[in-house]
């Protein structure tokens, strides 16, 4: 049987069942609400509010045990789909060669598009969250993993270009292109994966504002949330 255009529609709409259907697996093996022991913490961010940066303070505050996964995810899925990961990094969080046409690379005789990193995403997320004591930052992760502590930070744009600058040693224009051209990379990535509103604040428990709060006081927020929410002990001190 030959497979006509309409095959790539249905890729996708196989890809978003699989994703409602783990997350709706998830949701029935998990307990009852207020007895939830899933240790996880999601942070969606904005590009140059500080999401790497936030997530390692709360590890830090948290205990030796927590770890953050940002671009270690993209080693998890080129793993998963045993591609190089300079490949998977080309697909990650972005969404605009996706809409235009299918970008195929060829890799020791495996394809890996836009579709098959769809196809990896979740498992991976689920796979992670599994393991507890995890803060996923970034890919949507709140979007397939609702058991979570699941926050956003969000900044202004003249705060976020500064830090740009900052930490990558750019001029402003060129901060200000890459924050604007990342942010809408985004914004299209959660649509076309999950068909959800990144910046919808119902997606998640918290929403800071850490250009007015500040990295510290962000991470100490998100730590006072997670021992409430998800029953996680102080630290001892020894």
């Amino acid at each position: 049987m030959r497979i006509g255009p309409e095959s790539r529609l249905i890729d996708q709409r196989i890809t978003e069942w699989r994703l409602l259907e783990q997350a709706r697996k998830e949701r029935a093996s998990a307990p009852p609400p207020g007895a939830r022991i899933t240790q996880i913490i999601t942070i969606s961010r904005q590009y140059g509010a500080g999401g790497r940066t936030v997530a390692q303070l709360v590890a830090s505050n948290l205990g030796k045990d927590w770890t953050v996964w940002d671009t270690e995810l993209i080693e998890a899925i080129a793993k998963r789909a045993d591609v190089r990961k300079q490949i998977v990094e080309e697909m990650d969080e972005r969404t605009q060669s996706w809409m235009t046409e299918m970008v195929q690379h060829l890799v020791g005789g495996k394809h890996f598009d836009a579709q098959s990193y769809k196809h990896h995403l979740a498992p991976v997320l689920l796979a992670v969250a599994q393991q507890g004591k995890k803060i996923i930052v970034g890919r949507g992760a709140n979007f397939v993993l609702e058991h979570a502590l699941n926050v956003r930070l969000e900044a202004a744009e003249s705060f976020r270009v500064s830090e740009t600058m900052r930490r990558l040693n750019m001029n402003d224009d060129d901060a200000l292109e890459l924050v604007r051209r990342s942010e809408k990379e985004r914004r299209c990535f959660c649509k076309a994966v999950f068909g959800r509103d990144i910046s919808d604040p119902s997606a998640y428990h918290m929403v800071l504002q850490t250009d007015k709060l500040g990295y510290e006081v962000a991470a100490k927020l998100i730590v006072t949330g997670a021992r409430a929410l998800l029953h996680i002990k102080p630290v001892e001190e020894g």
